[in-house]
């Protein structure tokens, strides 16, 4: 949330904070698909999906370290940047869109 990164630069808080940018709020999809048969209409699509939006840039506007990472092996090092910062940081990972967590199972 945004009024959080500006909170931690106004009051010099040195939090890290990793965002899996995935352009949506997948984690809703399995429900989605349910309630639309597992078919989704492109409108349905349209109630989880968002713009790709660059969230290190929008970090650096409000005055924290934005780092974007786009490949898996740039992660440990931009994690390591972060925390090395001592500032407030936004880690901006690109991940995909179709990477959903499995189910959890109860008995």
């Amino acid at each position: 949330h945004l009024g959080e990164i500006e909170t931690a630069v106004r009051w010099n808080i040195a939090a890290v904070t990793v965002v899996n940018n995935n352009a949506s709020g997948n984690q809703s999809k399995r429900g989605f698909d349910r309630a639309y048969g597992g078919e989704q209409t492109a409108q349905a699509r349209e109630l989880w999906t968002y713009r790709m939006v660059d969230l290190a840039r929008v970090a650096t506007d409000i005055g924290a370290l934005g780092i974007r990472v786009e490949r898996p092996r740039d992660f440990p090092p931009a994690l390591e940047k972060a925390i090395a910062s001592g500032k407030p940081a936004i880690v901006d990972v690109v991940t995909d869109i179709e990477a959903i967590a499995p189910a959890a199972v109860s008995s």
